[in-house]
């Protein structure tokens, strides 16, 4: 593998020393090589039959990084928010060119190969979440033998909360259940750590030589107000979000259930917009309160997604921004309306700490309130194994992720830091590496710091338009069946034509993957021709190219990290001191000898 010329490399700055890529490719936490997919994806044949076969070896190629693609291309859109477009005329739609890659990846999943079999050491994984799942998967990879241990009476941990509309069951089940098939991981489902199941010490005995713990943060977190509990949690009617979710995936909720209800919703992220459009399809009146502002440019605006905003609000969800929740007021032992506060604050220099108006008070009344402002991870176990600290938090190397008490324990996902499913995943991927290194007697933290610069966003004189998401009407999707329309084969090859390819050549190589070329052809620069004449720094759209003082003059000098090979400097140079040295004659002759 590492000897294919196709096979991506890092770009490094000689200056910098930093690793250059595509902001996207940075923000990624599973590192996925978006440009050079998309790359691939923009030049499928427009005949499906034709295309079959690349759809499948795209997808292999991402999978090999990301084996929850098919998942993350339905919840995950960080890539995005990072894209060079975004401030253009809106980031190049990463997450639906993943979800059309989907579409023909997941029936094949069915029949993928598996790995081979593992022969090394036994290392288990406690909680199939993201995270855990991630790491088994990796260290899979690298030949051992993973068992994971999951309390639950399924695998995908915080996943299975995610409502339906969003992420149907199918695309979990398909996804892990052939996860598990093709790495070779044993699973354990209702088999707890700690609290009364198996210690670390009784797997260390059955001869598991490293442990991974990703327990996750399933725990809903209560209300509070200047780090006080608001009372009045225990009255009928106050559920807690994170249940309704649990409980309506499972089918244990009638589908009327808020009918006829006022509900209100506290929180303003991603999850609290889950648990409020769930309500709305449960009932008809619903509303949500949240600490943060309307304007998601200020420090202090609302966390959750533009599109989950919309979204609700199409739907009929009334927002209150600004508010924090002072009491919950009851009225014969049931909810009735809780008090409100103005928040004229949400973070200080401290981090997140809500500053309140208590003299400007709205009451807002209900028959349901569901709190939804965050989870909680469940203590027990790391209490019971020794691995917190003085100060009660989590004591581990964040390089490594392995525990300062215990060698051989590792520990990540949410449980270390909330955040979302592919930041979770990301830690599974260092905690497989950090156990290989560790099991192999290898240098835990040789090499892992990587410091990273931003390819810059190339010249056009116009950026081609975002395509528009295709949503059901709002009164025909209040169910959940997904309403979101995704790509066909000739909209997913637009927008991947309207990717900028903004990162190195080096990083990328798809035309060297597709066959385009036989390699990354090197440029050159005829100093005793060139004149200094500047016209390639104005024509270069990547800004590769400047003139440095020499002997004889000014002369051109192309960066090679920011240079594509465009071969418009090559044409415009009067001096033709410019030269690609490429094949590109030898490989026109190929492809008119097979017409």
């Amino acid at each position: 593998m590492e000897s294919r010329r196709d096979h991506v490399e890092e770009a490094i700055d000689e200056i910098t020393g930093k690793v250059h890529l595509p902001p996207c490719q940075i923000a990624c936490p599973i590192g996925e090589d978006i440009q050079r997919t998309n790359v691939m994806i923009s030049l499928l044949p427009l005949d499906t039959d034709k295309a079959y076969h690349q759809i499948i070896k795209i997808g292999d190629e991402i999978y090999e990084k990301n084996p929850l693609f098919t998942i993350c291309s339905y919840i995950c859109g960080l890539c995005e928010k990072e894209c060079n477009y975004k401030d253009q005329t809106g980031a190049v739609r990463r997450k639906m060119l993943k979800r059309f890659l989907t579409d023909y990846y997941l029936p094949y999943l069915e029949t993928k190969p598996s790995l081979p079999s593992p022969t090394k050491e036994k290392v288990a994984v406690i909680g199939a979440g993201p995270s855990g799942l991630m790491c088994a998967y990796m260290l899979s990879k690298k030949g051992y033998q993973v068992t994971i241990l999951e309390r639950g009476p399924t695998l995908g941990g915080a996943l299975g909360y995610i409502p339906r509309y969003r992420l149907p069951k199918d695309i979990i089940d398909i996804t892990l259940n052939n996860l598990v098939r093709i790495a070779h991981i044993k699973v354990a489902l209702g088999a707890s750590a700690g609290n009364g199941g198996k210690s670390l010490d009784d797997l260390k005995n059955e001869g598991y030589q490293a442990i991974f713990i990703a327990t996750g943060t399933l725990l809903p977190r209560p209300l509070t107000i200047e780090r006080e509990l608001v009372t009045q949690a225990d009255l009928e009617g106050v559920i807690f979000g994170l249940n309704l979710l649990s409980d309506v995936n499972q089918g244990k909720v009638p589908p009327q259930l808020f009918q006829g209800k006022k509900v209100i919703v506290v929180g303003g992220g991603n999850v609290a917009f889950d648990v409020a459009r769930t309500a709305r399809r449960l009932g008809e009146d619903v509303s949500l309160v949240c600490l943060e502002c309307q304007d998601k440019s200020s420090k202090d605006g609302i966390p959750a997604d533009v599109e989950e905003i919309e979204g609700g609000s199409e739907e009929g969800l009334r927002i209150t921004y600004s508010r924090g929740v002072e009491e919950i007021i009851g009225q014969d032992g049931k909810f009735n309306k809780i008090k409100c506060p103005r928040c004229i604050s949400v973070f200080d220099e401290t981090g997140f700490n809500p500053k309140f108006d208590r003299n400007d008070v709205i009451y807002l009344e209900g028959d349901v309130l569901l709190i939804t402002i965050g989870q909680a991870w469940e203590r027990t176990l790391f209490q019971q194994e020794d691995l917190l600290n003085e100060r009660g938090k989590l004591d581990i190397a964040q390089l490594t992720l392995m525990s300062n008490r215990k060698p051989g324990v590792f520990i990540g996902g949410d449980v270390r830091q909330i955040g979302f499913a592919a930041e979770a995943m990301r830690d599974g991927m260092i905690a497989a590496e950090s156990i290989d290194r560790y099991l192999t007697g290898k240098d835990l933290k040789a090499g892992r710091e990587i410091d990273y610069e931003r390819a810059a966003i190339p010249k056009r004189m116009d950026y081609q338009p975002q395509p528009e998401l295709i949503w059901a009407p709002a009164e025909e999707r209040l169910n959940f069946e997904p309403f979101e329309k995704g790509f066909t084969l000739e909209e997913a090859v637009n927008e991947a034509i309207r990717c900028l390819y903004c990162g190195p050549c080096k990083s990328c190589k798809a035309c060297v993957a597709l066959e385009l070329q036989p390699e990354i052809p090197e440029i050159e620069v005829n100093q005793e021709r060139c004149r200094g004449c500047g016209i390639c720094l104005a024509l270069c759209p990547y800004d590769a190219t400047k003139l440095e003082q020499f002997e004889k003059g000014l002369t051109l000098v192309i960066n090679d990290l920011k240079c594509k090979r465009c071969g418009v400097c090559v044409s415009a140079c009067p001096s033709e001191a410019i030269t690609i040295k490429d094949k590109l004659e030898e490989t026109i002759a190929k492809v008119y000898a097979t017409l």
